[in-house]
């Protein structure tokens, strides 16, 4: 095998780990609460926890990836973290106890996907042959086909297989950490980042801006995560029907991820952002109408707009205009804009939908409005200010 397709395809097992263990938790880690007999209300706050946690700790603890502890020994400790935490869930039916041992997880849980993405891109630009669409599409396929196997297993062997399989998982990522992170090299400073040694290197105006309309984009996906589902059923759509929405979305995704990751490491990103942005405005609304069956379709497959292709823009810009030594710390950041405007949209989202019902996707149409906006005034600073790949302003 060719040395970069090797190299793709260990990063791609990365990504596959990773979110093997994301399409366990995500949909089936509630089922498993549930059967500990906690309350809906209960339920709700212990899902609440690793966003917070995210908020928090994402990006603290990826600065550290860019100090002399590596992005490898953070990754290995996140997944140590898991294999450690999620047995002792088994101990337990304390509601308490349940959210302390959550809270703790969600803190390893915190860097893994930031971490891949930052090992990923930064991957990408030393090898320019590597396509990041390929190795982050990985990540998709293994979240959609756990998704599947996941509901098989807890049909077959009850909710208490959830905690075994998220035991078991981390162990895929620690020997695909192991295999395909290599041990951090210091890399070169440039003429810039020389000049102020010793000291954390700036992001600038525009990345910030990059950053934050990233974030409000992949917000703007709060009630659709949240209430699609619900929305659906209310509204005469089958169980069966409502999976291959979700389904389509996926798909849709992964060939996006397929055909456009090659940007990282190439552009800035900035059009694939205002693109993903803009998609999210017209799908949001178009939503909120109340469509057919076959728009509804055509609205999902919309997620490889709204969130692929804002994501891919946002690993591009990450890639290309992050200092060398600020990296993870600009990885961080986003992680935890991210979740900040993901969490609020999710709890605003509950109170518009009990008052306002489909009313609720429009609302999340501004948040996309506002991620447009920003990118034009990174159009407009980027002709005004031409800026040099990777040297952060």
């Amino acid at each position: 095998m060719h040395p970069l397709k090797a190299l793709e395809f260990r990063l791609g097992a990365l990504q596959a780990a990773s979110f093997t263990s994301h399409g366990m938790y995500l949909p089936f880690f509630p089922l498993w609460l549930q059967s500990k007999a906690l309350s809906p209300t209960v339920i709700g706050f212990v899902v609440a926890i690793p966003i917070i946690v995210r908020i928090l700790a994402t990006a603290p603890l990826l600065s550290l990836a860019d100090r002399s502890f590596g992005a490898r020994r953070l990754l290995l400790a996140s997944h140590l973290g898991q294999l450690i935490g999620f047995p002792l869930f088994l101990l337990t039916d304390n509601s308490v106890t349940i959210m302390a041992l959550v809270a703790l997880v969600a803190i390893a849980q915190s860097c893994i996907i930031p971490g891949n993405d930052l090992v990923s891109t930064n991957a990408v630009q030393r090898h320019p042959g590597l396509n990041y669409g390929r190795i982050r599409g990985a990540g998709s396929v293994a979240f959609f086909i756990t998704n599947i196997v996941g509901g098989y297993l807890v049909g077959a062997f009850g909710p208490d297989i959830v905690i075994v399989a998220l035991t078991l998982i981390p162990l895929l990522g620690l020997t695909a950490t192991l295999i395909a992170v290599p041990h951090e090299v210091p890399e070169p400073a440039s003429p810039s980042e020389a000049q102020t040694e010793g000291t954390s290197p700036r992001l600038s105006r525009i990345l910030w801006l990059v950053l934050i309309a990233g974030a409000v984009t992949q917000g703007s996906h709060g009630a659709l995560n949240a209430f699609a589902s619900i929305y659906w059923r209310s509204i005469g759509f089958s169980d069966e029907v409502i999976g291959y929405f979700w389904a389509a979305g996926v798909i849709a995704e992964i060939l996006v991820f397929v055909y456009l990751g090659r940007h990282v490491g190439r552009s800035s990103g900035v059009g694939l952002i205002l693109l993903g942005s803009a998609a999210a405005v017209i799908r949001f609304t178009i939503m909120s109408l109340q469509p057919g069956t076959e728009v509804m379709f055509v609205l999902q497959t919309m997620h490889s707009l709204s969130f692929a292709a804002t994501h891919i823009g946002t690993m591009a810009a990450l890639a290309t205009l992050a200092p060398m030594k600020a990296r993870g710390r600009a990885q961080g950041n986003y992680g935890s804009l991210a979740a900040l405007t993901t969490a609020a949209s999710t709890i605003v989202s509950g109170v518009i939908y009990s008052e306002a019902g489909a009313g609720v996707f429009a609302a999340m149409a501004p948040l996309g409005a506002i991620g447009f906006v920003l990118m034009l005034a990174v159009v407009r600073l980027q002709k005004d200010q031409p800026q040099r790949t990777g040297s952060g302003g």
